[in-house]
């Protein structure tokens, strides 16, 4: 009981969950200008800045939640690519 005290009355549970909702955006936030950075400089001369370019597109797409609304988001030449 001493805890629930301790975040206070104000902190509801729509409260809590909007501010994990916006760190969440935030921290998505870096992967989609991570996979854009990759993608800048396609195609890469050297076959293995190729290779590596797109392991990590590949990891940063994993981390994406939503990544369907992060694609239908990039611009056109970066969805090209993609796609």
């Amino acid at each position: 009981m001493a805890e629930t005290e301790k975040f206070g009355e104000s902190d509801n549970v729509e409260d809590v969950l909007a501010k994990i909702e916006n760190k969440s955006l935030k921290i998505e936030y870096k992967p989609i200008e991570a996979i854009k950075t990759m993608l800048k400089c396609y195609p890469p001369q050297d076959e293995r800045c190729k290779s590596m370019n797109w392991i990590g597109v590949h990891e940063a797409l994993m981390v994406i939640k939503d990544v369907e609304r992060m694609i239908r988001s990039l611009d056109p030449q970066y969805y090209d690519i993609l796609m």
